[in-house]
């Protein structure tokens, strides 16, 4: 009962030191949610002047080969044609395309179906039906797309001279999920806010308690170091959880952002998460024995955490190379982990990957703090 009296006591007065330290309250409270504000007024907006499709032109027939290819000719925009409406995406096969409209990299897919052309038996003139598909909730983009796409097939019934509509354009939503840019980049800030806390807390405390000897007092005192790092760990949770909460409020109050998946996994694996990160600041800050040593440290570890685990850049835009060498960096099974229960409703059995890759390196990053660790 001691054991975790003390640790209380310690964590109280941890907490309290934090708070009184601005720069710590800046970094950890209010520069997140600046983030979360400036990304959310970038990604969130859904205006635009031309829209990435992906396009299959499936046409057999040589009168609907030609018809497409001129309609692609002219609504795609090229380094020859600027006033194009579209952007076409480069993508292998359908399922692809619907993943990249999941996901929010393109906005609809164009698809010519292989009768597209076909003579009709009762005019004996071209005929066919051009298949536009949007992401679920994008409804006003998949107008936008329709529209265009039906103002060329009307210019085509125009110049055949019928007053009728032979070609036609149908939409209709995807049977997936989709996600926006926001959805992305929410889930990466919330990975940053973990980072930031596991990295940069211990990783700067310690350092300080050894410089003001606090820490070596502490060592020479009945309070276990297990009692210290635990009440530490506590601290820097506790304001976690208050960072977290108010970056939710904001999105959810200012960018209408919704969970789609159980808030109980979102909470236990962030959980999980954030002791594994506590790893890296304990091993920084453990080793340092200052806080200029741990400073430039955590700032070698964190960069390329941020930027290639895809906090701030979805890493299905990383070039392929780019996406395999970083499946392995610590914050990339968060990130992702993260994402997959807030967006697409995963539970903690399907992501069970992401889990494994964190539990290696939770073993991992404690087995190297311990061994490094100084107490002065």
């Amino acid at each position: 009962m001691n054991y975790f009296k003390t640790i209380f006591i310690l964590a109280n007065a941890q907490l309290k030191s934090i708070m009184r330290n601005w720069v710590y309250v800046f970094f950890m409270l209010l520069l997140p949610i600046l983030f979360l504000l400036i990304f959310g007024m970038m990604y969130g907006s859904s205006n635009t002047s031309s829209w990435n499709v992906a396009v299959f032109n499936n046409s057999e027939t040589e009168s609907g080969k030609q018809i497409s290819e001129g309609i692609l000719k002219t609504s795609i925009k090229t380094d020859d044609n600027k006033d194009g409406f579209f952007v076409k995406k480069d993508v292998d096969n359908f399922e692809d395309a619907e993943e990249m409209l999941t996901r929010g990299s393109i906005d609809a897919i164009i698809d010519f179906p292989q009768n597209f052309g076909e003579i009709s038996e009762s005019t004996h003139k071209p005929k066919g039906e051009v298949k536009v598909i949007y992401k679920t909730g994008s409804s006003s983009t998949g107008q936008i797309v329709s529209s265009v796409m039906s103002e060329f097939m009307s210019n085509i019934d125009t110049q055949m001279g019928r007053e009728k509509a032979n070609f036609v354009v149908k939409s209709e939503e995807s049977n997936k999920q989709g996600l926006s840019n926001f959805d992305y980049v929410f889930a990466g800030l919330l990975s940053y806010v973990i980072l930031t806390f596991g990295l940069m807390g211990l990783s700067n405390a310690i350092p300080e308690d050894k410089k003001t000897g606090a820490l070596k007092r502490i060592h020479a005192s009945p309070v276990t170091s297990s009692q210290y790092l635990i009440a530490y760990t506590l601290a820097f949770s506790l304001i976690c959880v208050v960072a977290m909460a108010l970056m939710i409020a904001v999105a959810y109050f200012i960018f209408d952002w919704q969970m789609r998946g159980s808030w109980f996994n979102f909470i236990v694996f962030s959980f999980f998460s954030l002791i594994m990160m506590f790893g890296t600041g304990l091993a920084v800050g453990g080793w340092a024995r200052n806080e200029q040593q741990a400073s430039g440290l955590s700032n070698i570890v964190m960069f390329p955490l941020m930027f290639l685990s895809g906090v701030f850049i979805p890493r299905f835009m990383m070039p392929d190379i780019f996406q395999k060498l970083t499946d392995f960096v610590p914050l990339t099974p968060v990130n992702d982990g993260i994402r997959l229960i807030i967006t697409e409703n995963y539970n903690l059995v399907q992501i069970l990957p992401q889990i494994g890759i964190i539990s290696i390196w939770l073993i991992a990053l404690y087995l190297i703090a311990f061994k490094v660790f100084r107490w002065e």
